[in-house]
């Protein structure tokens, strides 16, 4: 009986342990985060301004606004949770060249030259000011919205607050709950999450044309995911590009992913 006692509290123990840790570390977990020196010096062949917009709580928020002289319209990007603008600038760099629009880019807090404590609602608030400001630019019907992997939170999240031409979708998640529950099935991840991004709530929210793009072989964010996305959106413009053995990390070595942003971008 003892045994038993002893064997219940250490099952307890570690189980309390462990979420201890789940909440202590989740942050660790989402945000894989790296930072630049404020006077690290970007390049580019294309032109580009930097940018530097003070948050509500007076965090100060980076980002780069590549330009064409004659652009089809602008690009509002929110990148993935791992790397800063010195690698995704490069990408937001060839969006701008290959299909002739502005794109405007932003480092989340604690990535980059972006500054502040991070929280749930201060860090949707920062991605709408991106928007904000390329809508002083261009109209509406000019603003596209793109978010990739971890960035397709802020993407849905803008595309329910703001109104955009269109909204496209990288390799996102249904919810950061599904993710979790996957990895520590044995927890009530809902209780201890301080990051509760809902894209499936969200996108049930959003008429503005959705295109989602997903891998079958991703092994970060499932294939079912981009599926299930797919089902909710309530647009009347939708659609779900598959890539057959796509990974999280290599669809743009699909010659097939070009082709869809070439429709998505280019024939809208």
């Amino acid at each position: 009986m003892k045994y038993l006692k002893s064997l219940g509290i250490t099952i307890i123990a570690v189980y309390l342990l462990v979420a201890g840790m789940l909440i202590g570390f989740q942050e660790k977990l989402i945000f894989r985060s790296e930072t630049l020196s404020q006077d690290h010096v970007f390049t580019s062949s294309v032109d580009f301004e930097e940018l530097y917009f003070k948050a509500t709580d007076d965090a100060i928020l980076h980002g780069l606004h590549y330009k064409q002289e004659n652009p089809q319209g602008v690009i509002v990007y929110y990148h993935g949770n791992a790397r800063t603008l010195e690698q995704w600038g490069k990408w937001a760099e060839q969006l701008s060249k290959q299909y002739n629009y502005d794109v405007v880019i932003m480092d989340y807090r604690g990535y980059g030259k972006s500054m502040g404590k991070r929280s749930f609602d201060v860090m949707l608030a920062d991605a709408l000011l991106f928007y904000d400001y390329a809508k002083t630019k261009f109209p509406v019907e000019k603003i596209t919205i793109f978010g990739r992997s971890l960035g397709g939170a802020f993407a849905t999240h803008v595309a329910k607050e703001r109104e955009a031409k269109q909204l496209i979708l990288e390799s996102t998640f249904t919810s950061v709950s599904d993710i979790a529950s996957k990895q520590f099935w044995f927890l009530p991840i809902k209780w201890f999450l301080k990051y509760p991004f809902q894209n499936d709530r969200n996108i049930t929210q959003i008429t503005t044309p959705t295109y989602i793009i997903h891998g079958t072989g991703d092994y970060v964010v499932p294939y079912e995911h981009g599926e299930k996305l797919h089902q909710k959106a309530r647009s009347n413009t939708k659609k779900l590009y598959t890539f057959e053995g796509g990974e999280h990390n290599n669809l743009t070595s699909y010659p097939a992913y070009f082709k869809a942003l070439d429709e998505i971008l280019l024939d809208n």
